[in-house]
């Protein structure tokens, strides 16, 4: 049975996503946290505009959006211009610490909003990280399928039931796993053996070409193995 491409596509989109927001934050790094050419200085907000945005929250309801206006000096000359972001203890007269660009005074900041611009980075290398790791743990399920079908011992267990993996959700569709068991003829000790999540129901085939035992790979300690569900395939274009 065909593995869900949706599964494969979904790490690689987290890698990408990954990459995407890593490289922006790196470039915004080197913009938004170069303070050789900004002043620091002491501004008081003077008006604070509050309107909906377009975006909703998780709650469908539409955001609230701010515009931050702040009064400045610079040498001896005053200045009103619009910060770079909103913080939730922001009120007008309220004396904050801000920069201004040396080159450009009508340009400010500050630098504890200026800290929001390492989410891109942080998100991203999270991103990278959860689907580098998804893309590996697969890698290494195929090598050890590989292996324990070119090395393993072969066994075969009784086919006890077929259960949907509600742990695991792709598209909001959950994977079956087959669940079979093993009586081990030298010490009569019982082993359960779960496969690889399938992304169709297998049970109508089990019933359909009546089988009763799966081929089981297991490694010399059983502490590895693969069920093996090619006969799921055989015959049919699915």
């Amino acid at each position: 049975m065909k593995e869900n491409k949706l599964e494969n596509l979904v790490w690689i989109i987290f890698v990408g996503i990954g990459l995407i927001f890593v490289i922006i934050g790196f470039v915004m790094f080197g913009s938004v946290f170069d303070y050789t050419n900004k002043v620091d200085t002491i501004g008081t907000i003077t008006k604070i505009s509050t309107y909906r945005s377009s975006s909703q929250n998780s709650n469908g309801n539409q955001k609230e959006s701010h515009d931050v206006y702040v009064s400045y000096i610079v040498e001896g000359k005053e200045y009103e211009s619009e910060l770079n972001g909103y913080a939730s203890n922001f009120y007008e007269g309220k004396e904050i610490e801000i920069y201004y660009d040396k080159d450009n005074p009508n340009k400010i900041g500050m630098k504890s909003l200026d800290l929001l611009f390492l989410l891109f980075p942080g998100i991203g290398l999270i991103s990278l990280v959860i689907g580098v790791t998804g893309i590996l743990v697969k890698i290494n399920k195929r090598k050890l399928e590989k292996k324990l079908k070119q090395n393993g011992n072969l066994i075969y267990a009784n086919y006890n039931e077929t259960v949907l993996n509600t742990a695991y959700q792709i598209n909001r569709q959950s994977p079956y796993n087959i669940i079979c068991e093993w009586s081990d003829p030298l010490d009569d000790r019982k082993y359960i053996f779960k496969s690889k999540n399938i992304w169709t129901n297998p049970e109508k085939i089990i019933k359909e070409k009546n089988i009763k035992q799966f081929p089981v790979y297991i490694d010399d300690n059983k502490n590895k193995y693969i069920v093996d569900i090619d006969i799921l395939a055989e015959g049919r274009d699915d």
